[in-house]
C-alpha cells in the first residue's frame, strides 16, 4: 500500500502535466454540425484535456473538464421556422454548381453575430493562455482562424461534412476531380463525362471565387476584430492549420486519399451505450411484429409551411402496408392509425439499434447516415439541401436504399419507394454488409482523434504533417507551368521549322526561277 500511493501520485501527476488547456470558438449556427463538435470536444475532456468552449448551444449535461461559454446566435434561435416555403422550395431547386457560395453567404451574419458578442470581445482581450485552439474555421468562418494567432496556439479545424474544396486546398490534399464529386453535386464516384466536367467547373471556380473575393473580406472581417498590426494575412494563418478532422468514415464513403495532415473521425458522435427508450416508445417497437418504418426529416426541415397534402401522401401510403410507423415530427395531426406512432424528439441512435426497425426514411444528414449505417438499417432517402443530395446518390451507388424528390412526392411515389426497398433483399443485404465494413475499423474514430491531437501538442503543431501541395501557387500545383513550358517549346519548335522549311522553299524556288531565266536567255 506504501508503494502504491506514491506510483498513484506520480500517475496523477503525469497526467496533470500532459493535460492542455483547450479553446474552442464554434459559432456554427446548426445543431448538426455542433454534435460532431461537442464529440469532437467531450473526447478530448475525457482524456483529461480542460475544454473552454464558445459555442451558441450548450451540452445536453455537463462533462467532466469542460467549461461552456454561450455566445448569441440569432440564426441558432430561430432555426428553418422562419422560412417560407418558397424560400426553401428555392434551396432544393437551386443549381448544386457553386454550391460553396451558398453557404459563403451566411458568413457575415454568423461573423457578425459572433465578433458583436461580449463573451467573444472578452476572450479576444484577456490575457488567457491556451495550448491548442480548435475550429470549425472552413465553414463561412474563416476570420476566426486569428485566433491561433491571438493565442499563440496550434490551430485544429473540425469539419463536419463530406469533401470540400476549401479544406482540400488548404490542408493540400487533393482535389480528386475525376471521381469526388463536390459536395452539393447529386453524383457518385463514377461520374459521366458530363458529370466530371460540370463537377471540375464547380470545384475550381468556387476555388477561384474563393481566393479572390470571398477571404479578402474574412480578411477584413477579421483585423477589425482583433485589431492586430501584427497580424499576417489570412490564408497564410489558415495554411498555417496544423490538423483538420473530417466527419468522414474512410471505409464506408466514396475512398478518398487524405494527405497526413487530414484524419477522418467519422461517426466520432455515435454512442456505443444504449440508453431505455421512452416507455410508450418502447412498447411501440417492442409489439410491431411486423416491422417498424422509422420516419424523420431532421431539425432544418420547416413541417410548420409544408402543405397538409405532403404528410397525408405519408399517412395514405403507411395504411396501405402492415408495417408500423414511427414518425418524429413537430406537426400536429389528428385521427391517424393506430399504426403511426408521432413524437416531436425520439432518441435516434437508440431507435435505429432497435431490432424491429425495418426502414429508415431519412432527409440524408450526413449523421443520419452514420447512424444507418452503423445500424444496418437501410434507407430511403429524400434530399432538400447542402450535402443531402449527394448522400443520397451514395445510397443508390451502394444498392442500400433509393432517393425521393421532394417535388415529386405523392402516395404512389412514396409507396412505391417503400415496397421496392422493404420487398427487395438485396437493400437489406448490402447495408448489413456496409455496416460490417463501418464497424471494422482498427481503432475507434475518438481513440483516433485524440492521438493526432495530442500527436499535435507534443510536436508543437506537427506542421511537419503539411504537405507542399498546401503552399504551392496553383500553376504548379497542376503543373500549368510545365504544361506551358511545353507548349511554348513546342510552338516554338514549330515556328523554328516553318520558318526553315519556308527559307529553304524559297532557296529553292529563287534558284528554280533563276535556272529557268537562265536558260530562257540562252535561248534568245
Amino acid at each position: 500500500m506504501r508503494l502504491l500511493m506514491p506510483c498513484l501520485l506520480v500517475a496523477i501527476a503525469a497526467n496533470c502535466a500532459s493535460s492542455a488547456r483547450i479553446l474552442a470558438v464554434l459559432p456554427t449556427p446548426a445543431k448538426s454540425h455542433q454534435y460532431v463538435n461537442q464529440a469532437t470536444l467531450k473526447a478530448l475532456a475525457a482524456r483529461g484535456h480542460q475544454i473552454v468552449s464558445y459555442s451558441p448551444f450548450y451540452l445536453d449535461k455537463p462533462v467532466p473538464n469542460y467549461t461552456e461559454i454561450h455566445i448569441e446566435s440569432k440564426m441558432a434561435d430561430g432555426g428553418g421556422g422562419q422560412m417560407s416555403l418558397e424560400i426553401f422550395k428555392s434551396f432544393i431547386d437551386a443549381s448544386p454548381v457553386g454550391g460553396a457560395k451558398v453557404i459563403w453567404g451566411f458568413a457575415d451574419i454568423i461573423l457578425g453575430q459572433t465578433f458583436e458578442d461580449e463573451n467573444i470581445k472578452k476572450l479576444i482581450d484577456s490575457n488567457e493562455k491556451f495550448d491548442l485552439i480548435v475550429l470549425e474555421m472552413l465553414f463561412s468562418q474563416e476570420a476566426v482562424v486569428a485566433f491561433g494567432h491571438r493565442f499563440k496556439a496550434p490551430v485544429v479545424n473540425v469539419h463536419t461534412f463530406g469533401s470540400f474544396g476549401p479544406v482540400n486546398s488548404v490542408s493540400g490534399n487533393p482535389l480528386s476531380l475525376a471521381y469526388i464529386p463536390d459536395y452539393s453535386f447529386p453524383y457518385s464516384d463514377r461520374m459521366s463525362l458530363y458529370e466530371r466536367f460540370l463537377n471540375a467547373y464547380s470545384v475550381l471556380s468556387s476555388l477561384h471565387y474563393y481566393y479572390s473575393t470571398y477571404l479578402p473580406r474574412q480578411e477584413a472581417i477579421a483585423r477589425s476584430a482583433f485589431k492586430d498590426p501584427s497580424m499576417p494575412p489570412l490564408v497564410d494563418m489558415l495554411l498555417n492549420t496544423s490538423l483538420t478532422v473530417t466527419n468522414i468514415n474512410p471505409y464506408a464513403h466514396y475512398s478518398h486519399p487524405n494527405s497526413p495532415n487530414v484524419v477522418p473521425v467519422g461517426g466520432i458522435h455515435l454512442s456505443s451505450e444504449r440508453k431505455p427508450l421512452p416507455e410508450a416508445m418502447k412498447k411501440f417497437l417492442d409489439d410491431a411484429k411486423q416491422g417498424v418504418i422509422y420516419l424523420s426529416l431532421g431539425s432544418v426541415v420547416p413541417e410548420n409551411i409544408l402543405p397538409q397534402e405532403f404528410f397525408d401522401n405519408f399517412i395514405n401510403a403507411f395504411r396501405r402496408l402492415p408495417y408500423r410507423v414511427l414518425w418524429k415530427t413537430e406537426r400536429s395531426m389528428t385521427q391517424l392509425p393506430e399504426k403511426i406512432f408521432t413524437s416531436k424528439w425520439i432518441p435516434q441512435q437508440d431507435v435505429l439499434a432497435h431490432q424491429n426497425i425495418v426502414l429508415f426514411i431519412t432527409h440524408g444528414g450526413l449523421l443520419s447516415q452514420h447512424e444507418a449505417i452503423n445500424a444496418g438499417v437501410p434507407v430511403i432517402c429524400i434530399p432538400f439541401l447542402g450535402d443531402q443530395p449527394m448522400n443520397a446518390k451514395f445510397y443508390e451507388a451502394r444498392e442500400v436504399g433509393v432517393r425521393l424528390n421532394f417535388n415529386d412526392l405523392s402516395e404512389e411515389t412514396i409507396y412505391t419507394a417503400l415496397t421496392t426497398v422493404l420487398n427487395t433483399t438485396k437493400y437489406k443485404d448490402n447495408m448489413a454488409r456496409l455496416s460490417r465494413i463501418y464497424r471494422d475499423q482498427p481503432t475507434s474514430p475518438a481513440d483516433r482523434l485524440v492521438f493526432w491531437v495530442e500527436y499535435v501538442l507534443r510536436h508543437g503543431g506537427a506542421h511537419h504533417l503539411r504537405p507542399a501541395s498546401a503552399l504551392l501557387p496553383w500553376y504548379q500545383l497542376y503543373l500549368i507551368d510545365i504544361l506551358a513550358l511545353l507548349l511554348a517549346t513546342a510552338s516554338v519548335s514549330i515556328l523554328f521549322t516553318y520558318f526553315i522549311i519556308r527559307k529553304i522553299y524559297r532557296l529553292i524556288f529563287v534558284r528554280q526561277m533563276f535556272d529557268a531565266f537562265s536558260s530562257s536567255k540562252k535561248k534568245n
